[in-house]
C-alpha cells in the first residue's frame, strides 16, 4: 500500500486526505494546531476512514512515505518539505493531485489581482452560452473534493495561486492567462522575480501548442521566465497582441469588437479582466455577442470595490479583497472623489512607499489598524495625514467623523486579514456592519 504524508489539515489538506484515502493510500497528516486534530469534525470523520492525524512535531521516518502533499500555505523551507526533498520523496500539491485524474477540458487563471473575478466571469459566460462549466481551485470547493465525483461534461475553470503552481507539473490546460504580477507574498518569496517565477509556471502546465495570454507588463519585466512559443500579450497598449481602450477590443490584424457603453467607465484592471475573459472563452467558440450578453448579467463577487451605501453624500466602498499594494492602488484610482482610506492588517513584506505617488491628490487621510499600522504610519506619515486606531469599528467612526460631502470612504487594506478576522470576507462583512450602523449613529447626533 502506498503511503502519503500531508502537511496541514486546513480545507485543502482535509480534501487531499479524503481523496487519497478513497484511492487506497495509507494517509498520515500533521498539523501544528492540536485543537484541529482533536475537535474538527472533518478530521474526526477522516480518522474513522483511516487517517492518522499527528502533531507537527511528531518524529516521522520520511523515507517510509511515497508522497508528500504540502498544503498551499506550507513554504518549501518547512522542515518536513526540505526533508522530503533530501530523501527523494515525491512532492505534489493538492491541485496537481487532482489534475492528474482530470479528463475534462480546462483553462487556468492566475495573477496577483483579479483572478477570482475572471474565473467566475469565465464560468458564467460559458454556462450562459450553453457550455457547462465549473470554477474550482482557489475559488469554490477544493479540486480534490470535486474530482471524487466529477461531472465529465463540465469544463473546468481553474483559479490557481502561486502556492498551488509551485508544485504543479501536469500539462492539462487548453489555455491559460496570467493577469498581472505585482508585489505580494514577499514574506514567502525572496524577491519579486521568485514570486513571478511561480506564476509563470502556468506555461509549463499547458498542453502542447496551447495559448498562454500574459499581461503586457509581465513580459516587459519578467519575459526571461517565459517561452515566446504560443505566448500572446494583452493589455491597454496597441503593442500587445490583444488590447482594449475600453470602447473596443482589438486584435492584431485589424479585428475589432465594440464593447457596450457602460464598459467605458471601467478602471484599468477591470477592463483588462474583461479582455482576459474574452481571450479564454473564445477558445471554445463563444461569439462576441454571446460574450457581451453574458457580461450584462454577471455580478462581481463581494468585497471587490463593492459600493455599500451613501451617507450624507459620502460613499462607502468595501474592497476587503484588496490584500496587496497594487490592489489598493487600483481601488483608489476608481474612486470619484477625495478618499479616506482604511488600511492595514498583516504585513506581507513590501514597502508602503509605493503608495505615495498613486495617492497624491487622491487620498486625504489614511486610517490604519492591525499589525501593519505602525509600519504604514512610519512610511507614509510624512506625505499624508495618517491616524492609527485599534479596531475596524473605530476606523469607520473616525472616517465618518472626518468625511465631507463628495468624499469616498474606502476599505482597501493592502494586507491580509488574519490578525483581526477569520479572512477577508469576514473583514468585509464587519466593515459593512459598521457602515450600516452609522445611519443610526447619525440620527442620534
Amino acid at each position: 500500500m502506498r503511503k502519503a504524508l500531508i502537511i496541514g489539515l486546513g480545507v485543502s489538506g482535509r480534501a487531499a486526505a479524503e481523496f487519497l484515502l478513497a484511492r487506497g493510500y495509507a494517509v498520515t497528516a500533521v498539523d501544528k494546531n492540536e485543537k484541529t486534530l482533536a475537535t474538527n469534525l472533518d478530521v474526526v470523520r477522516l480518522k474513522k476512514l483511516g487517517l492518522i492525524a499527528l502533531g507537527e512535531n511528531t518524529p516521522l521516518d520520511l523515507k517510509s512515505f511515497d508522497l508528500l502533499v504540502p498544503s498551499p500555505g506550507i513554504s518549501p523551507v518547512h522542515p518536513l518539505y526540505r526533508g522530503a526533498l533530501d530523501e527523494g520523496v515525491e512532492i505534489i500539491g493538492e491541485a496537481e493531485l487532482a489534475f492528474r485524474s482530470m479528463k475534462q477540458p480546462a483553462v487556468a487563471i492566475t495573477g496577483t489581482n483579479g483572478k477570482t473575478t475572471v474565473t467566475l466571469l469565465v464560468e458564467h459566460i460559458l454556462n450562459n452560452s450553453g457550455r457547462k462549466a465549473r470554477a474550482l481551485g482557489n475559488v469554490g470547493e477544493p479540486l480534490t473534493t470535486y474530482f471524487l465525483r466529477p461531472d465529465i461534461e463540465e469544463t473546468i475553470v481553474a483559479e490557481l495561486s502561486s502556492y498551488q503552481l509551485e508544485t504543479m507539473t501536469s500539462r492539462v490546460f487548453e489555455a491559460g492567462v496570467i493577469l498581472n504580477v505585482t508585489p505580494d507574498h514577499l514574506d514567502r518569496y525572496a524577491s519579486m522575480r521568485e514570486y513571478a517565477k511561480a506564476k509563470c509556471r502556468l506555461q509549463k502546465c499547458l498542453k502542447p501548442s496551447k495559448p498562454l495570454f500574459v499581461y503586457e507588463k509581465i513580459v516587459e519585466e519578467f519575459g526571461e521566465l517565459l517561452s515566446s512559443k504560443d505566448l500572446y500579450t494583452f493589455g491597454l497598449s496597441p503593442r500587445s497582441h490583444f488590447w482594449t481602450d475600453k470602447r473596443k477590443i482589438y486584435e492584431r490584424g485589424g479585428v475589432e469588437y465594440i464593447l457596450p457603453s457602460r464598459y467605458r467607465d471601467l478602471g484599468e484592471h477591470e477592463s483588462e479582466n474583461v479582455l482576459a475573459a474574452w481571450l479564454l472563452v473564445k477558445q471554445y467558440g463563444i461569439g462576441f455577442e454571446q460574450f457581451v450578453e453574458a457580461l450584462e448579467s454577471f455580478s462581481k463577487p463581494p468585497h471587490r470595490i463593492e459600493f455599500v451605501q451613501s451617507i450624507d453624500e459620502v460613499a462607502y466602498f468595501d474592497d476587503s479583497k484588496g490584500t496587496n499594494l497594487d490592489a489598493t492602488v487600483q481601488a483608489v484610482k476608481t474612486m470619484q472623489g477625495p478618499v479616506i482610506l482604511i488600511a492595514g492588517g498583516v504585513d506581507k513584506g513590501a514597502s508602503y512607499n509605493a503608495w505615495t505617488p498613486a495617492f497624491k491628490g487622491r487620498v486625504k487621510k489614511i486610517i490604519v489598524l492591525g499589525q501593519a499600522a505602525e509600519k504604514i504610519a512610519r512610511e507614509l506619515g510624512s506625505a499624508f495625514l495618517v491616524e492609527m486606531v485599534g479596531s475596524l469599528e473605530d476606523a469607520v467612526r473616525l472616517a465618518h467623523k472626518g468625511a465631507s460631502k463628495g468624499d469616498c470612504v474606502l476599505l482597501s487594506p493592502g494586507c491580509s486579514s488574519y490578525d483581526m478576522f477569520r479572512d477577508y470576507a469576514h473583514r468585509g462583512e464587519e466593515f459593512k456592519r459598521c457602515v450600516y450602523g452609522l445611519v443610526s449613529i447619525k440620527g442620534e447626533e
